[in-house]
């Protein structure tokens, strides 16, 4: 049964520590494409060694290097504009896959050719006490799973008519990019979750943007810089999105299909 490959794409900023772990599980994935590595900018070894895998690797690993540290969201996006897989993953750079976690996307793809995005399992991995142990930690770690861009496998067109990962300077400064498109993708689409499968390890380390999501969630502790109008900004551009798929679909349900002349009335 021929079942779809998935490019999987990784930014890696000063990733050295953990690249290698995550692409080896890239790797091992059956059903992989191609594997983008995108520098975003790395001031430490980051770049050298993924050039040094795409070597050992050369049919399967391709290495971009952004000119400057842009983000995590424009690093993704970049690396979906280089794809021309049908499908595409993310992966981040200091996380790694199950084995098999790409089969389960493209079986689910394959079967389910409504599907627009495939969500998979979010394991975390040394998870400080605090948060496992929390009575409601599994109520809160399913937001994590909806909303985190590290685990996510697209159907490319409809990423890219989204407008990819929202670069809005408000994410650079607060973070959030993952949740405001994936509240959008909820929306607008058929989004399958596969969180009973092998899918992606996601280390834990202090400071991690996890930890600001279960904080808040957990013991309801908002960071002081995110204010209401911020907020709001982030629901705007969630919005957005929405209303751009909207107006795709518009145009693409439309009876009035091939060349229609026009001719505009001045009055």
């Amino acid at each position: 049964m021929n079942f779809p490959q998935i490019d999987v794409i990784v930014p890696c900023y000063n990733s050295a520590n953990t690249l290698e772990r995550a692409v080896k599980s890239v790797i091992n994935q059956p059903h992989l494409g191609i594997l983008w590595l995108v520098d975003d900018g790395s001031t430490d070894n980051t770049l050298t060694l993924a050039k040094q895998l795409a070597q050992t690797y050369p049919e399967r690993i391709q290495v971009e290097a952004m000119p400057q540290n842009g983000g995590v969201a424009k690093a993704r996006n970049w690396g979906a504009l280089q794809s021309t897989a049908e499908f595409i993953a993310f992966l981040d750079a200091d996380d790694a896959y199950e084995n098999d976690a790409l089969m389960t996307a493209s079986s689910v793809f394959h079967f389910r050719p409504d599907t627009s995005l495939v969500r998979l399992a979010l394991t975390p991995v040394n998870l400080a006490e605090r948060y496992a142990q929390h009575p409601n930690f599994e109520q809160a770690w399913q937001v994590m799973r909806m909303t985190c861009g590290g685990n996510v496998v697209f159907r490319r067109a409809f990423f890219l008519a989204c407008g990819g990962f929202p670069q809005h300077q408000l994410f650079r400064t607060l973070g959030g990019e993952d949740g405001a498109l994936g509240i959008a993708t909820t929306k607008v689409s058929n989004v399958a979750t596969l969180f009973q499968e092998a899918g992606v390890l996601h280390y834990c380390r202090e400071g991690m943007h996890a930890e600001r999501l279960l904080d808040a969630l957990l013991f309801n502790k908002q960071p002081e810089n995110i204010t209401e109008q911020a907020l709001a900004q982030a629901n705007a551009v969630t919005d957005q999105i929405c209303a751009q798929i909207e107006h795709l679909k518009c145009g693409l349900n439309s009876v009035n299909i091939g060349i229609n002349p026009l001719v505009l009335e001045k009055e």
